[in-house]
């Protein structure tokens, strides 16, 4: 078996995160936003996370009062 992998400059990528209670309701964002008419597609598996907000070095705060929630990241090559 043989694995390929292509590396992209970021700079040549935009990323969009989207964040929800279910899967269900992440693909469906995903859908009314019309992200896979603008090319974009899924990065990695969805899964459940925990999200801190970090702010300076020393300020962070948890979001959504510590529930996990259901993350996605989509992306898209762009021209520059």
């Amino acid at each position: 078996m043989t694995a390929t992998h292509t590396h992209t400059e970021p700079a040549d990528q935009e990323f969009v995160t989207i964040i929800a209670p279910s899967i269900a309701e992440v693909m469906n964002a995903f859908r009314k936003q019309g992200l896979a008419e603008q090319d974009y597609s899924i990065v990695h598996r969805a899964g459940r996370h925990q999200f801190t907000l970090v702010s300076g070095f020393e300020q962070s705060a948890t979001l959504f009062d510590g529930e996990s929630m259901t993350a996605a990241t989509f992306a898209r090559r762009v021209s520059r």
